[in-house]
């Protein structure tokens, strides 16, 4: 387990799974329960409706955590090397998981985007 928790990637590796785990089971909450309206008179109770699900309580939970492994994560590496990695990562995973999970469409220019940015974390991670 010390190990583990002197590994960057590894440490890396769990964050991300956390943060995009909590990203899809957000966007499901917001879906399940209707999404929130930008009506002023249905705002508190949409906001309500969503606050209860568990879908959005699991996704809170595993943020927190996300946040927690991301702090051991900048308490030994420099933060210009392993943001980059990190939100690249987040980016690629939240949209693999959107289209398996979610059923969501993605275009080619976003995949050639990835791409770019797959090269460049390939570039930032080596140096």
């Amino acid at each position: 387990m010390n190990l583990i928790l002197q590994n960057f990637y590894a440490l890396l590796v769990v964050s991300v799974t956390f943060n995009v785990t909590a990203n899809i089971l957000l966007k499901t909450a917001v879906t399940k329960t209707g999404g929130i309206s930008a009506e002023s008179t249905q705002i508190l109770t949409n906001i309500a409706k969503v606050a209860f699900s568990p879908y959005l309580i699991a996704g809170l939970i595993l943020y927190g955590l996300s946040f927690l492994i991301w702090l051991r994560v900048l308490t030994f590496n420099d933060l210009s090397r392993s943001y980059p990695i990190f939100a690249t990562i987040v980016f690629l995973m939240t949209t693999l998981g959107s289209v398996i999970f979610l059923k969501e469409n993605i275009t080619v220019i976003r995949v050639v985007g990835i791409a770019v940015m797959l090269t460049g974390i390939f570039i930032v991670a080596r140096s």
